[in-house]
């Protein structure tokens, strides 16, 4: 019964948790997920949870501070992108169900969570930049996440016409993707653990174990 419980068995891996968590410790440094451009590239606002980017008339502005955050908040989704995957992993064999349970647990609903939570944040980004420059005399209608739209301001009886796009970039999409599975990875831990039978996971108590014509107890 021991060497039952040690082995290893590719089969009952948690394959979406492999292929999420895998997805997950890359997703850092795919790129940005959500940009925002006026004009002729004149001024550029480029977001992800892990990256900021700001761009006016060629020059970078860049923060020492933000740069910490999103450093941070890398070290954070890789550390959970391989909790992920070290117990998809270790659902390969029974000695170590129970921690594997617990570690994609921790692991499976954290992307899901960081796409809708930048979703909220970039909803709030768009009315906030939508309201700062109707303040500075630009009538504009913003977007809510993605489109284009232009913006108009008059002085001294001339308009200015300022074109204006957003956009969700191929690593957002990926980001979605990664989330989903997963999530699924969750269901999945819990469908696999659950639909065992339950001979394949009980082990025989030594008081039951049967015993030979002689009496003596088979272990």
């Amino acid at each position: 019964m021991i060497e039952k419980r040690q082995k290893w068995t590719v089969a009952d891996c948690n394959i979406p948790g492999v292929l999420a968590g895998i997805g997950l410790m890359a997703l850092p440094f795919l790129g940005y997920w959500w940009s925002v451009r006026f004009g002729n590239g004149a001024f550029m606002l480029e977001v992800s949870p892990f990256m900021l980017g700001m761009y006016g008339f060629g020059q970078e502005f860049f923060s020492p501070l933000i740069a910490a955050v999103n450093t941070a908040i890398i070290i954070i989704i890789v550390f959970y992108g391989a909790l992920l995957l070290v117990g998809s992993v270790f659902r390969c064999s029974r000695q170590y169900r129970q921690l594997s349970d617990q570690l994609v647990g921790i692991g499976a609903k954290k992307p899901i969570w960081l796409v809708l939570f930048f979703m909220v944040t970039i909803v709030i980004t768009g009315f906030g930049i939508e309201y700062s420059l109707q303040e500075t005399g630009i009538e504009i209608s913003m977007p809510m996440i993605m489109g284009d739209t232009v913006g108009t301001i008059t002085t001294f009886g001339t308009t200015v016409q300022i074109p204006v796009s957003l956009s969700l970039n191929s690593a957002f999409w990926y980001a979605l993707v990664f989330g989903i599975i997963a999530a699924s990875a969750g269901i999945y831990q819990k469908r696999r653990y659950y639909g065992e039978s339950e001979d394949n996971t009980a082990e025989i108590p030594a008081g039951d174990a049967p015993t030979t014509p002689e009496g003596e107890k088979q272990l």
